[in-house]
């Protein structure tokens, strides 16, 4: 069924280079699934992570370390020529993929997916002293070896720019229509990758052992679980519509969502992206020793950050000073936490995500003790509408953000956004208060006191049924001074020469960008627009559109496939219509 470990690197840039001329799902599927029948397994395997411009999944990390000037001295010294003469094809060019193929002089080469892979991972691993030059000298002698095809998509994988467009739930239906036929597998892998937040494992298993052993899979301590989403209100009487019986109601936090893995010896902490941030919260893991009773455990809370003063909440941005490399026990001082565990999904060498939420509740009680920095969310049991709306207004006045709304009799499903959870947050009552994570897909020069950044930028909604960025909005207010010096760097490193194949829209943009980096935005009211493309299909005489928006802030923490969907923004519009 499948070939040995030795296909030819050249099959993978082909795969790449036909991914990117297209940008229709179903050829991408097909594609993808034809492509499939040439590997093994493990090739396979390999080929989900050089997808996503990575050799691991996203909790292992595996960032290659190699900046566009190194990329450029690396191209330099592969090709015999001064750093000067690659820098000027880069500014004609503006993709540096382009600029290696263009210079290549080979047309076939002998490599593999494998040994390509392994010299990649010797560039992830090169660390220490001389691991610059280590990393620049692997990657000429990568490109020395590589024909003109596969030199462009070794730099683009090196530099995290492939713009292939391949959605995850993509890949899956590739991966399903290559093992069944069609997308009737779809179901099951997409639950295995819910568990297991690795594409290529979710890949291997399915290729070596078929898909009876993805239907089993279940939590692991020590491999984020990819977490349960809400659904959003706009009225607090629209909960009796989804949920009729007793429900868990509790503070919403304005914080950071983390997945606590504990062992005996080890704790690992992990964001809703799958990083591995457990060095940035020294002192939450101490807290957790003090505060677990059982062997392991599968949590999960919100971390947020503390007034010092008056021991009140403070908001997301405060938080946010923790993310960093450096510092760490100077900031552990001036930015104090709590963690509020409200969720738990393995105890004691069991999975607890099929056990109902209020089962749920008592293990978190029974397993842990509440210290300085560890808390239960704060939270009631009740049907009755007057006691949420009563304790909503209880956690606005005392910090919260708004509150969650918990199907007591649910299970824990893993990456799934359905009615069992609702959000309801204080910008909720307001009728032009709505707030949205987009995706950044373009840009509008600024002018006047703008003029050499960025004016505005131009916003999308990832809908991942159809594998498509639809534009929503371009938003130019809420931004400091500072905001607006850090946008072009932080950007620049997805611009791209044209419109990408996946976005759709009617407007012009100055800048184009690859859909990667996400914001949250508040805006006055949704209405039909001839430019934007937001539920298009349905609107029929135009797209939806958010008017007078906002930038509220950077959602590092959320990419881009976890953006507010169409489908949201639509039912939101449908609500305020009526």
């Amino acid at each position: 069924m499948f070939s040995q470990n030795n296909t030819k690197f050249k099959e993978l840039a082909n795969l790449f280079n036909e991914l990117e001329k297209t940008s229709s799902s179903l050829v991408m599927i097909d594609i993808l699934a034809n492509f499939f029948q040439k590997v093994s397994a493990e090739e396979a395997k390999l080929t989900a992570y050089l997808l996503k411009g990575k050799i691991t999944p996203d909790y292992l990390g595996g960032e290659f370390g190699l900046a566009q000037k190194l990329v450029i001295r690396a191209i330099a010294r592969a090709y015999n020529l001064s750093i000067e003469e690659v820098e000027k094809n880069f500014y004609k060019k503006g993709d540096l993929g382009n600029v290696a193929e263009e210079l290549s002089n080979k047309k076939d080469s002998e490599l593999t997916i494998i040994e390509v892979f392994k010299q990649l991972k010797q560039i992830v691993d090169s660390s220490g002293e001389g691991s610059q030059e280590q990393k620049i000298n692997i990657l000429s002698d990568l490109l020395k070896k590589s024909s003109f095809l596969e030199a462009k998509y070794i730099i683009r994988i090196v530099l995290g720019v492939l713009r292939l467009g391949v959605g995850d739930m993509t890949f899956l239906y590739g991966l399903s229509k290559f093992l069944v036929g069609s997308k009737k597998a779809k179901k099951t892998l997409e639950h295995a990758y819910n568990i297991f937040s690795d594409l290529g494992e979710v890949c291997y298993e399915a290729l070596k052992y078929g898909l009876k052993k993805l239907e089993q899979a279940e939590p692991v301590v020590g491999i984020p679980t990819r977490m349960m989403l809400a659904q959003r209100i706009n009225n607090l009487q629209e909960i009796k519509n989804h949920i009729l019986g007793n429900v868990f109601v509790e503070y919403k936090y304005d914080g950071e969502r983390i997945q606590a893995h504990i062992q005996k010896d080890k704790i690992e902490l992990f964001s809703r992206k799958h990083e591995n941030i457990t060095h940035q919260f020294p002192d939450l893991i101490e807290n957790l020793k003090k505060a677990f009773t059982g062997k392991n455990a599968i949590i999960e809370g919100e971390v947020v950050a503390i007034n010092k003063k008056n021991n009140t909440l403070e908001n997301f941005q405060i938080l946010m000073t923790r993310r960093r490399k450096y510092d760490i026990d100077k900031y552990i001082k001036e930015v104090p936490i709590k963690y509020f565990i409200f969720d738990i999904l393995y105890i004691n060498n069991k999975s607890l995500i099929y056990k109902k939420l209020i089962d749920r509740k008592k293990e978190i009680y029974n397993n842990f003790q509440e210290n300085n920095e560890i808390n239960f969310a704060k939270c009631i049991i009740t049907s009755d509408i007057e006691e949420i709306e009563a304790f909503f207004d209880k956690a606005i006045e005392n910090g919260a953000e708004g509150i969650m709304i918990k199907d007591a009799e649910s299970i824990y499903q893993a990456g799934i956004r359905g009615w069992n959870w609702i959000k309801f947050k204080k910008d909720y009552r307001d009728e032009l208060a709505d707030t949205f994570d987009l995706v950044v897909v373009g840009a509008l020069y600024g002018t006047g006191r703008r003029a050499g950044t960025y004016g505005s930028l131009l916003l999308a909604s990832f809908d991942p049924k159809y594998n498509r960025y639809y534009t929503f909005t371009k938003v130019g207010a809420g931004f400091t001074d500072k905001d607006l010096e850090e946008i072009p760097k932080k950007l620049n490193k997805f611009k791209i020469n044209k419109k990408h194949h996946l976005v759709e829209t009617n407007m012009k943009a100055d800048v184009w960008f690859e859909p990667k980096l996400v914001m949250e935005v508040r805006g006055a009211e949704i209405t039909i627009s001839p430019v934007h493309t937001v539920a298009i299909n349905i609107i029929k005489n135009g797209g939806l559109a958010l008017r007078f928006p906002r930038f509220v802030r950077w959602r590092d923490d959320k990419s881009a496939e976890d953006s507010t969907t169409p489908d949201e923004i639509y039912q939101i519009y449908k609500i305020k219509n009526k």
